[in-house]
């Protein structure tokens, strides 16, 4: 077998985004508890998504709150939303995911979403057993400095499964040059969202499903 392991990222690739909506009126609502009344949209966009720590930092200075205090606001009220987007079906795995089940490779999730939501998902649709195990955030502004494209939680996976050769899967730029850092192959997986995404690194592969992920793994796609 070509590679002795596999590592995914989770949303997008596993299961589903959801609803963008969600994760918008989660940063609003957070902003709210900070004590901004009426947030404003630049704000309230800044917490949305794939916030990085200069940009927490940014906003908290603007309006004269703690980051950690407002960070953790942020992503409790994200995993509120993100709760409720699962049980509503919502965000949800694909349905290629069965793919994973006849792997023998060691098999885990490296995320920049929270830990907390990713086995929450994983639980909720009967997932968690194909994982060995899950690197992802913490609720907490520190965790910030460890996201992809950083190669820690790649690294930190790795050492949990006792592996030196995963390949990885993602759908981001961010997780390919993650990937790289880490010394690793990286497969592209391409799906809806991100069908025309333009990247400025090259993956090892490019990919159209989980199948076609199996199959690299198995070696019969190498």
């Amino acid at each position: 077998m070509a590679y002795d392991s596999l590592l995914l990222d989770h949303d997008g690739v596993i299961v589903t985004l959801g609803d963008e909506t969600a994760l918008v009126d989660a940063a609003r609502t957070s902003l709210l508890d900070a004590g901004i009344d009426d947030p404003p949209a630049d704000a309230v966009d800044t917490l949305s998504l794939a916030v990085a720590d200069d940009e927490l930092r940014a906003v908290s200075e603007r309006y004269g709150l703690d980051p950690e205090r407002l960070w953790r606001y942020r992503d409790d009220r994200v995993d509120e939303a993100l709760r409720a987007e699962t049980t509503a079906g919502r965000k949800a795995p694909y349905d290629d995911v069965d793919a994973l089940a006849d792997l023998d490779a060691p098999t885990g999730i490296v995320s920049n979403n929270q830990t907390r939501i990713v086995e929450f998902v994983l639980d909720h649709y009967d997932l968690a057993h194909h994982f060995g195990t899950v690197r992802a955030r913490s609720p907490t502004r520190e965790s910030l400095t460890r996201k992809k494209p950083r190669p820690t939680f790649l690294e930190e996976a790795m050492a949990d499964l006792s592996v030196s050769n995963p390949l990885y899967v993602g759908d981001s730029e961010s997780d390919v040059v993650a990937g790289q850092r880490a010394g690793l192959d990286v497969a592209f997986l391409r799906r809806d969202h991100n069908a025309d995404r333009s990247l400025a690194v090259d993956p090892t592969y490019e990919v159209g499903g989980l199948d076609d992920v199996a199959a690299l793994v198995d070696g019969d796609g190498r």
